[in-house]
Formats: structure tokens, C-alpha cells, sequence
């Protein structure tokens, strides 16, 4: 199923940034849309996430998650050719436990 362009443009502006640990343990999360990011702490991706049924929020990938992203499976997101789903695992000491399945 590809996105109208209303739908592509929501997806896009909607959504609040939040910080990783605010979203629930073990919940997949559907994924939106991707784009590379490049703030204070370097290049990273932000992810909209769909929260409830209209509800959207983002996130900032750790970088070591980050760079596991290349140009094809941002697009491959943003096309809705692939559909991910985004899972906060917890924390491993100060570190983020993440995890992406189709």
C-alpha cells in the first residue's frame, strides 16, 4: 500500500519528539517515516512512530543504532515498502536496548 501524498506530508509533521525511555516496554511500535538527522551529537535518524491510531511521536536513534541505516531502508520505509515495527527493550545500564522486525 503506498502513502498519499496527505498522508506522506502528516507523517512527516505530526508528532511530538520524545525521549526513548517515555515509550513502553516490549510494544511494537509501528514505523512512519525516517530521515538522517544531523544535531549536536552528530548524524543520527529520527523515526515517527505511530503511538495510538492518531497519535504520532519521534525518536532519535542512539548512533550506534543510527548507523546501521542506509539510503535504502530510509526509503524503504518512507515508501512503505517495508514495514517496520519499532521495540524499546528497556536499559542494559546506561545504554538503550532496541530492536526493528518486519
Amino acid at each position: 500500500m503506498s502513502l498519499t501524498l496527505s498522508q506522506h506530508f502528516y507523517n512527516i509533521a505530526s508528532g511530538q519528539v520524545v525521549s526513548i525511555h517515555t515509550l513502553e516496554i516490549d510494544r511494537h511500535y509501528p514505523v512512519l517515516f525516517a530521515r538522517r538527522w544531523h544535531g549536536q551529537y552528530g548524524p543520527t535518524v529520527l523515526l515517527t512512530l505511530r503511538a495510538e491510531e492518531n497519535v504520532n511521536v519521534k525518536v532519535f536513534l542512539p548512533k550506534r543504532y543510527a548507523d546501521g541505516f542506509d539510503d535504502q531502508d530510509i526509503e524503504d520505509i518512507n515508501t512503505n515498502k517495508k514495514q517496520y515495527k519499532f521495540i524499546y527493550k528497556g536499559r542494559s545500564g546506561v545504554a538503550y536496548v532496541l530492536n526493528m522486525v518486519l
